[in-house]
């Protein structure tokens, strides 16, 4: 049997589901996740789900810690693990396992997130959690999987972790879920799709909205919501300047919605594999993004658009002044092949089986 863990129950809806529905006829997969707002959308795909009780909202929840230590004994030596996030894998690290017992587990490095971040707290952070991280975890991971170089040299240096290593981009896209565009708007629509977090870029989003204020032929959208708890999160006050200088549309379908827009704009500071990137460039949106490891070799390989010196605002607006010169350089449809060749459930799942085979 096959547990997937996740300290965040979207973590395990959004593709993982996928990638369990297409590995049904091989293996039986239970969720262990806080049960909150998807609980009935994850029921039809895993064989079963259990209950983690744990406040995401906190930086570290002990009873969390706990509650995670109690159903991981329960698990069967024979089984495997595969843990979702970074800060899954801190919990996991945190609980008190007997090594000889354990089952055996695979942890996916989704992105280094704000522990790796550049602000104050963080540095201080990983001061305290990596002796935990480096006496823990040779000893308690068989499998880590990244989603980019840096992110893997960057944690294996950190972490000094010594197993099995392996890269697999993305996490898997159901392509069949997506409505295509076809021709552009004649009045651009320009959309940031995210978590409304600093990190995420959506300050400096704004301000590149904001050099647009007087032009009729373009708006700016945000779809995306607040993440309470994350120190990155935007505050009510910032929250209401979005209102006020973009067009705010809360949470959004992805498969049937964003075919109305034209050009994503992705002013991350950090990502493991872009996700959104890879939609948008499926559907056929122009991407404007920042030069970081998570979206330069998913520009470079798809040609789906351009990458910008991080946090440059200036260089954004000019790309965007001349938009009607950069659309003509998509080949959607080499672009969407490309997707479905390296990218998409199928391609994900059937790396993550060659890894299964070798532990059930």
């Amino acid at each position: 049997m096959i547990y997937y863990v996740s300290h965040w129950d979207w973590v395990l809806l959004r593709s993982r589901s996928d990638i369990v529905k297409n590995l049904k006829n091989k293996y039986k997969i239970v969720g262990i996740t806080p049960l909150k707002n998807n609980t009935e959308n994850l029921k039809m795909s895993y064989d079963s789900l259990i209950n983690w009780k744990l406040k995401r909202e906190n930086l570290i929840d002990l009873l969390g810690i706990y509650n995670l230590n109690k159903i991981i004994k329960d698990i069967d030596s024979n089984d495997l693990l595969h843990i979702f996030t970074l800060k899954t894998l801190i919990y996991y690290l945190l609980t008190f396992q007997d090594k000889t017992k354990r089952p055996k587990v695979v942890c996916s490095i989704t992105g280094l997130g704000f522990l790796f971040s550049n602000s104050k707290f963080s540095s201080v952070l990983r001061i305290f959690i990596k002796p935990v991280i480096k006496r823990r975890i040779n000893q308690y991971v068989d499998v880590l999987i990244f989603q980019n170089k840096n992110n893997k040299d960057q944690f294996l240096k950190f972490s000094n972790y010594r197993n099995n290593v392996h890269m697999i981009e993305g996490s898997g896209l159901q392509t069949d879920n997506l409505r295509l565009k076809s021709i552009f708007n004649e009045k651009l629509k320009v959309i940031y799709i995210g978590r409304l977090l600093k990190e995420k870029g959506i300050l400096e989003y704004l301000k590149i909205a904001d050099s647009f204020k007087d032009n009729n032929d373009i708006e700016f959208y945000v779809a995306g919501d607040t993440d309470p708890g994350n120190k990155s999160s935007i505050n009510k006050e910032e929250l209401g300047l979005i209102k006020n200088q973009t067009n705010y549309l809360g949470n959004i379908n992805i498969g049937t919605d964003l075919y109305n827009y034209d050009i994503l704009i992705s002013p991350s500071h950090h990502e493991g594999f872009s996700r959104v990137v890879l939609e948008s460039a499926y559907v056929g949106l122009y991407c404007i993004v920042n030069d970081i490891p998570g979206t330069r070799n998913l520009i470079n390989v798809l040609k789906c658009g351009s990458l910008v010196k991080k946090n440059k605002i200036a260089e954004y607006i000019k790309i965007i002044k001349n938009i009607n010169e950069e659309i003509q350089t998509l080949n959607n449809s080499e672009i969407r092949s490309k997707i479905e060749q390296e990218y998409s459930v199928i391609a994900i799942s059937k790396k993550f089986e060659e890894i299964y085979s070798d532990y059930v």
